[in-house]
């Protein structure tokens, strides 16, 4: 098995993740476990949730396909919550998938076939080949959970869906997940009722793989290779060969299967059905040593990788066969060993639904704090750009909206106005009357100064007695006369509220923008209206 050098780190981190994908989709799982695990420690690094999300789940799928079923579980159950976290539906729903997989695999079948529901929920919009993987992984979970007439048509609207759609090569995948669950089904009928009810249903499914086959002949699915599909797909013969008793073919069935497992990446999931398959084919032949040596080696290699559905089928397996040699009391203690397995199962898998809700909780909790976060930050800057005493923007905020607002006019082909606004004897005030009469002498102030405004239009306390109010839609003459306006309303105000014999003026002086304008020009000229002003009133009011 070849050896991979993590990818360099000059390679963008999307583009490692694509290849990861490329790699598991030709059954390179060792390759792709390594694009992926880079990915993933780049996006922990760089705090990338949804970029993490998609390393986790590539982990996932190619954990899943070399059948390490409880670290893809665990994994693609990390991703799932990214995906929430991030709001990724379409990224939640194939994590759920993979998820689904995985929990009915290890024998945790209602709970995959929620999963798979939601997913196909959350898939409801998608693409048919992203839907078709929902329903793929619901009918995989139906089987594992004994309802096999859902699962079939599950199957069969994930067929329907990629073949309608051109997707030929993708929907061997389901094919030959359906095949699998019939043989299931029918080793089931034979457990319950003594004898097959029919096999017809199984070659009837051959047949319909046969034309595929003939309708995509070059013939590539995704998350796997061609030869462990042709060898699973060969396993499905085999069994119906055995059942129908042409014992040489469904050796040669099994044969090959055990070869495919020398090229590339072992699959425990193949050896597991060759196995059974090699069982069924000793029982046939009454080679009882043979037909048991090969179930205790399907039941070891089953709980090795926890999956839960084969070590079930195993146990059952070996007592039929004890059965069929007359050994009763050894037959039931395999079907007392398979019964405190399911007890101790259920007791499990209440364990993981706790841990999955505290998952949720979690994921609720990171959510709910990151809104918090986002609005305290909102608030932060707004409090940035507002002056505490008036509530008025303040400079900031005038600096970082001075060149939008010059940039608007000049497309208007109408140069805003700008009303620099000082107290008249601000200081007096403060000594004659306090301090504290002085800041409610600002705070009126701001509200007949908002009371000008209009939409576009920013109202600014400079800082101190200075205020500006900047006028989006108005000419400069127009301005001239909004800030004779100003000083009326100031000069009318009801002062005597706040203290008898007080009164309070303003001087104003306005300026037009010019196109060179900066904030200090734009501020200066109006700053220098207003001291002329002032300066012209004062000396007739002397």
């Amino acid at each position: 098995m070849p050896v991979y050098a993590p990818p360099e780190s000059s390679v963008p981190v999307m583009q490692v993740l694509h290849q990861a994908q490329l790699a598991l989709k030709h059954g390179d799982v060792a390759h792709s476990l390594v694009l992926a695990k880079a990915a993933l420690a780049r996006a922990q690094a760089a705090h990338d949730l949804p970029t993490e999300a998609r390393a986790l789940l590539a982990l996932a799928q190619a954990d899943s396909m070399v059948s390490r079923f409880r670290r893809a579980q665990e994994t693609a159950q990390r991703a799932a919550t990214l995906f929430q976290m991030c709001e990724d539906t379409r990224g939640e729903a194939e994590a759920l998938a993979t998820l689904s997989h995985t929990l009915s695999v290890m024998g945790h079948s209602e709970e995959g076939v929620e999963a798979a529901l939601l997913g196909l929920k959350l898939n409801a919009d998608a693409p048919s080949l992203s839907q078709a993987l929902s329903y793929n992984h619901l009918g995989v979970a139906y089987a594992h959970g004994g309802s096999f007439d859902r699962s079939d048509a599950a199957f069969r609207t994930a067929i329907g869906l990629l073949e309608d759609n051109g997707h030929w090569m993708e929907a061997y995948l389901p094919r030959v997940n359906q095949r699998a669950m019939e043989v299931t089904r029918c080793f089931f009928d034979r457990y319950y009722q003594g004898q097959f009810t029919s096999l017809e249903r199984l070659a009837h499914l051959r047949r319909a793989g046969a034309r595929s086959v003939q309708a995509a002949p070059n013939l590539l699915v995704f998350q796997g290779a061609l030869v462990k599909t042709q060898a699973l797909l060969g396993l499905g013969d085999g069994f119906e060969a055995c059942w129908l008793g042409n014992l040489a073919v469904a050796q040669s069935h099994a044969d090959f299967a055990q070869a495919s497992e020398t090229r590339g990446d072992p699959n425990p999931s193949i050896t597991l059905m060759e196995l059974w398959l090699r069982a069924e084919i000793a029982w046939s032949a009454q080679d009882w040593p043979l037909a048991e040596y090969h179930c205790h080696r399907m039941m070891q290699l089953a709980m090795s990788i926890d999956n839960e559905h084969m070590v079930g089928i195993a146990y059952l397996l070996l007592a039929q066969i004890l059965t069929a040699q007359g050994k009763e009391r050894a037959s039931q203690t395999q079907l007392r060993a398979l019964k405190q397995r399911e007890t101790d199962l259920r007791h499990a898998a209440l364990q993981q639904r706790e841990e999955r809700i505290e998952w949720q909780l979690q994921a609720r909790a990171s959510r709910a704090t990151a809104r918090r976060l986002a609005q305290h930050a909102q608030q932060l800057e707004q409090l940035a750009m507002e002056d505490a005493l008036t509530g008025l923007f303040n400079r900031r905020y005038l600096e970082r909206m001075v060149p939008e607002l010059l940039r608007k006019g000049a497309d208007r082909g109408l140069s805003p106005a700008m009303a620099f606004v000082d107290v008249d004897y601000f200081k007096r005030i403060n000594d004659q009357f306090s301090h504290q009469v002085g800041d409610a002498v600002l705070q009126e102030l701001g509200h007949i100064l908002r009371s000008f405004v209009r939409e576009g239009d920013v109202p600014v306390r400079l800082g101190g007695d200075e205020f500006v109010v900047a006028f989006a839609h108005v000419d400069q003459a127009a301005a001239h006369g909004l800030a004779q306006r100003i000083q009326d309303a100031v000069r009318s105000h009801p002062w005597s509220r706040l203290r008898p014999d007080l009164q309070v003026s303003v001087s104003v002086g306005v300026a037009g923008a010019q196109g060179s304008d900066t904030l200090q020009s734009w501020l200066h000229r109006c700053d220098v209206g207003m001291y002329v002003e002032k300066d012209s009133r004062h000396q007739i009011l002397v």
